[in-house]
């Protein structure tokens, strides 16, 4: 059953991306407005979103009944809903759906009918307020003033790293951009930003200001000592205005350190106060957020990054090179919207060899060959591999140092085959 009422929901993808609130409005309203039953963190931002509602959900869940809502997913559906340490369980999918079925087709009378992404939506918020979640933290699924996840009125809100990621639909210059993620900021609550580019921090600014909201920039607010990192974890020491924190965590990568005290700084504006140092600690230690700079394998060393836009692989870069000395092969495989020819041209400073394969994401792919024929002139040794397993079982058998990148759906492909976990917390 819940293949078919999956099913369903997917076929709702052909409405595409709506940059419209109506519907998730009308929706919400039709289930009772559920979003208005359980506190929210709204984090936007085209960089570490996910990251840094990880850790907020499991710094919240040492003291509340938190739940996340993020996307895309690595492996299954479930993994976008979250509530203390369970996913969505199958039962609640089929019962949503069987019954809005019938709302959600005739609402197509009105305008059309709602996307997979304002009706999942409206499930996770549906499925928190059921279960008397009293927190959540909410990623943004795109832009931010008119995502579907801006029907809440949150504690705080937080806008991460941003890039030129879908300037199609949110606008060419960083101030454009910006602008809508900066949708999501509400009339006298505090915003935290984790970006200090100065058109960013101009424009944020400017709405913080519009709407009496406190802003807090992390450059200002945050100063990292005692910095020690290797491929088993991370440590330091983290102060604010408020508390000296000692972190430690299994997540690597540098650009980690900023996620980190951008979820710190969301905590110590809770208008309720703090869940105090012990929580943040702990939450932090337990956060894991699977595929960002993980570590699959020691031997061959296998790397899985799922950064698919130039200032993520930047952040690639530059974290490889500091944590890993060997020069790896690149397993690639990227969606046909993304900016390759840019993140192609950073990833080759880590390497002169590459693997060309194919992200299980049949309609939006981006064909090898037609990758291999706008980089070949970047990387002396290409060889193509459409199909991603027998890719990667070429790549761990002939070398040993590989870095699995280019596309969360190739890496989500790849540790569905090789049984890794996917949850994002660590109980270990």
């Amino acid at each position: 059953m819940i293949n078919g009422a999956l099913d369903y929901l997917y076929n709702l993808k052909r409405e595409g991306i709506k940059l419209d609130l109506t519907a998730t409005q009308d929706f919400a309203s039709h289930v009772g407005n559920p979003q208005s039953k359980f506190k929210t963190i709204h984090i936007a931002g085209t960089n570490g979103k996910g990251s840094i509602a990880s850790y907020v959900y499991n710094i919240l869940r040492q003291k509340y009944k938190t739940g996340m809502y993020t996307s895309p997913h690595l492996l299954d559906f479930n993994e976008r809903i979250i509530l203390d340490l369970n996913m969505i369980p199958d039962s609640y999918i089929i019962d949503f759906m069987n019954s809005n079925r019938d709302y959600i087709e005739n609402l197509a009378t009105i305008y059309r009918n709602p996307t997979f992404f304002e009706t999942t939506t409206v499930m996770a918020f549906k499925y928190f307020a059921d279960n008397n979640a009293d927190y959540a933290a909410i990623e943004v699924g795109l832009g931010g003033r008119l995502d579907s996840t801006n029907i809440i009125n949150p504690e705080v809100s937080v806008i991460a790293q941003i890039g030129y990621e879908h300037y199609q639909r949110l606008g060419c210059s960083l101030t454009s951009i910006a602008h809508e993620k900066g949708g999501i900021i509400k009339n006298g609550k505090p915003v935290v930003l984790l970006d200090n580019k100065p058109e960013v921090v101009a424009e944020i600014t400017k709405i913080a200001s519009v709407r009496n909201s406190k802003l807090v920039k992390i450059s200002d607010y945050c100063s990292i000592t005692d910095l020690k990192f290797n491929l088993d974890g991370m440590s330091f020491k983290l102060q604010t205005p408020v508390e000296e924190y000692h972190i430690t965590t299994s997540n690597l990568g540098l650009f980690q350190l900023g996620n980190i005290s951008t979820a710190v700084a969301s905590m110590e504006l809770l208008p309720e106060g703090s869940p105090g140092k012990k929580s943040i600690e702990k939450g932090i230690r337990e956060s894991r957020w699977p595929s960002r700079f993980e570590v699959i394998s020691r031997e061959p060393l296998v790397i899985m990054d799922s950064s698919h836009n130039p200032p993520a692989a930047h952040a690639l870069v530059e974290t490889f090179s500091n944590f890993v000395t060997q020069k790896p092969v690149l397993l690639i495989g990227m969606l046909d919207d993304k900016d390759y020819f840019s993140y192609m041209s950073i990833l080759r400073k880590l390497s002169d060899s590459v693997i060309l394969t194919t992200p299980d994401e049949p309609s939006r792919s981006l064909d090898p060959d037609a990758l291999a024929a706008g980089i070949g002139h970047m990387f002396p040794s290409i060889r193509i591999i459409k199909d991603p397993v027998e890719a990667y079982n070429f790549a761990i058998q002939n070398y040993s140092c590989v870095l699995v990148t280019g596309s969360m759906y190739l890496v989500g492909m790849l540790k569905k085959y090789l049984g890794s976990s996917v949850r994002p917390f660590n109980m270990d």
